[in-house]
């Protein structure tokens, strides 16, 4: 099978479509959030349409309709393009750039200790062009403002362009073991391939459309609501629980207790396996116990005491490392094919030769290092910051591969907060700062990450028997397009509506900035001792996970599951745990009184709430967008 030039011109048409939609809703409006959550609804949302118009054009027109390969490839782009130009990604990465020109101040004196460091390459010099960039009523096209962000916008696309095309290499060579030996399950291509199954077999089961009813009444009675507030709104959303009623210490400790009913959050927690819903929400409890404890101790008085953040970064790098150990014998023999002391064995399945792969993951680290060289950074902080980054990045990509957790957030738990805060500030020189104050426009959290969705874009191709190759060289192509398209709708509506001023609360754009070089000033200024149990929290996290991996290979049944550890302690789990907590009483129950027969009849009911709640979110997403005005967010 082939793509068609129909593919190509939906591909241009929608890839920018989507990003201008992306940058309206995570930044403009702040509402919706798609890229906060492993399934994106927007893409879910594009696939349905791609299904209507093919229903519509093939009832007078067959062969003008777009293939199930062509469909789903478009699915993976897009997939692609929202991600890199998502909350974690671009949302961040293009306030930082811009920030400490039109921000310095005899305050913060950063036009001397800041500014003349700055790598004139990767930020904003001309401050005549950052003023209506910031307040708004303006117009990127103009001369000025155009040459201000070319070098910089093109600099930074061309190191995530680099980034994502390292993940793909990196897909491919992890591919072969975890489809093909291990046979991971992937649970989150389940509903786009059964979508576009031949023939739709999923589309005539009324148990689907029972599920995508549900959805739509609820989304729809309150999208009214929202807009006639004469209409009561049904409570789906999270509300605060903490504050009100645990106001003295130690209960107090807890912080935030989020109590939600998101029918989309439940039909995903129903999807996965039992012992993963059931450690999403006992660890969820399991770090609230640690909060309490410590205050009770006063423990607490030690700061950041009881390290979460470093616990769950332990818990990512003892995932991925354990993934890599587990594939130690496949990655011994790439040595081999790499070094040509062993024939390769051909896979129609590999969408280019392992040996390529393994020149594309050499290529890629070295003009990564460069990049980072010449921001400042020094080769052994690139070294630790690449293993911690990519020891992240595997960790995700095998939980999607293996579980499809619905949130993988990890916020600030990176390289480049995690090492000064373990080392202290002043381990590192001045250009380091710089350096990994830049890191902090896509080490911030790990939501929209890229890397499993180009594994699961490969496996969606093999699954369908589609072949690969094409579906590898379009996600290339997206790890190309995307980033551009992401920059020029975040500048085109900065500049339209000022990026300190029309956006609505909390003005991320500010906050993002604001973030990362306000840190830097922390470093600089009255930097802080090193806090090595903070590195010890992160081994312990680590070690910890092992410990639950080992116990789990050897004791059938038991209940907690690593990933769930790793996971709990972050803004999205927080959201989430009460729709875990209500999935899997319903799973234990359809299971214990239905056995797997009545659970397999059930899913396409679950399957149905997720897209119901896919198509009004973007309904509803699109038409506050299109008429300016507030519209119910089903997430988050």
């Amino acid at each position: 099978m082939r793509l068609r030039g129909r593919f190509f011109f939906a591909a241009t048409l929608l890839i920018p479509i989507n990003a201008f939609w992306i940058i309206q809703s995570e930044v403009m409006r702040y509402a919706g959030h798609p890229t906060t959550i492993s399934l994106f609804y927007n893409t879910i949302f594009w696939l349905c349409v791609l299904l209507a118009i093919n229903g519509l054009v093939g009832r007078f027109f067959p062969k003008a309709t777009f293939s199930r390969l062509e469909m789903l490839t478009l699915y993976g782009m897009l997939n692609i393009c929202t991600g890199i130009a998502g909350h974690d990604s671009i949302e961040v990465l293009l306030p930082i750039l811009a920030y400490p020109l039109y921000r310095a101040n005899a305050t913060n004196n950063w036009d001397q200790n800041l500014i003349p460091r700055l790598p004139k390459h990767l930020v904003v010099t001309d401050k005549d062009a950052l003023k209506p960039y910031f307040e708004g009523h303006s117009s990127l096209y103009e001369a000025s403002h155009l040459q201000a962000w070319l070098v910089p916008t093109l600099c930074w696309c061309g190191f995530l362009t680099t980034l994502m095309i390292l993940f793909m290499f990196l897909n491919v060579l992890l591919r072969r073991r975890w489809t093909e030996s291990e046979k991971l399950a992937f649970p989150l291509i389940q509903l786009p391939l059964e979508l576009t199954a031949p023939g739709a077999p999923l589309l005539k089961n009324k148990v689907l459309w029972a599920g995508v009813a549900i959805s739509v009444v609820l989304q729809l009675w309150n999208g009214v609501a929202v807009l006639n507030p004469q209409v009561p709104l049904i409570q789906l959303k999270y509300v605060d629980q903490g504050p009100a009623n645990f106001p003295n210490r130690p209960w107090s400790a807890m912080g935030w207790l989020p109590v939600g009913f998101y029918p989309f959050g439940i039909a995903l927690g129903v999807l996965l396996p039992v012992d993963l819903i059931f450690s999403s929400w006992f660890f969820f409890l399991f770090y609230k116990v640690q909060l309490i404890v410590s205050a009770w101790m006063a423990w607490d008085q030690e700061p950041n005491f009881p390290y979460t953040d470093a616990q769950a970064l332990g818990a990512y790098l003892g995932i991925g490392f354990g993934a890599l150990w587990a594939a130690r014998r496949h990655f011994s023999w790439l040595a081999r094919v790499f070094f040509n002391e062993e024939k390769e064995t051909p896979d129609p399945n590999d969408p280019i030769p392992q040996r390529t792969a393994v020149w594309g993951v050499l290529i890629c680290l070295t003009l990564l290092v460069t990049f980072f060289r010449l921001s400042g950074l020094s080769f052994l902080v690139i070294g630790a910051g690449l293993v911690i980054y990519l020891g992240i990045a595997i960790a995700i990509t095998r939980m999607r591969a293996e579980l499809g957790p619905p949130v993988h957030d990890l916020h600030h738990a990176g390289a480049d907060t995690m090492l000064p805060k373990i080392f202290g500030p002043t381990a590192f020189s001045r250009d380091e700062h710089i350096g990994l104050s830049f890191w902090w426009g896509f080490n911030r959290a790990y939501r929209g990450h890229t890397m499993p969705i180009g594994i699961e874009s490969l496996k969606m191709a093999e699954q369908g028997k589609l072949g690969t190759r094409g579906m590898f060289f379009a996600l290339c192509a997206a790890a190309i397009l995307g980033p551009l398209c992401a920059f020029w709708a975040l500048l085109h509506l900065s500049y339209a509506y000022g990026a300190a001023g029309a956006i609505a609360p909390p003005n991320v754009m500010e906050i993002f900035g604001r973030e990362a070089w306000n840190r830097y000033n922390n470093w600089t200024g009255i930097p802080e001792p090193p806090h090595y149990r903070e590195g010890a929290a992160v081994l312990g996290g680590l070690g910890f996970t092992l410990v639950l991996n080992m116990i789990r290979g050897r004791w059938i049944g038991f209940p907690f599951h690593p990933v769930g550890y790793a996971i709990a302690s972050s803004w999205g789990m927080s959201v989430l745990w009460v729709p875990m907590l209500i999935a899997w009483v319903l799973k234990i129950l359809i299971l214990r009184y239905g056995g797997l027969g009545l659970y397999r009849k059930c899913v396409p009911f679950f399957l149905g709430v997720i897209l119901g709640e896919c198509l009004m979110g973007g309904f509803w997403n699109l038409t506050g967008i299109a008429r300016e005005v507030p519209t119910y967010a089903f997430w988050p």
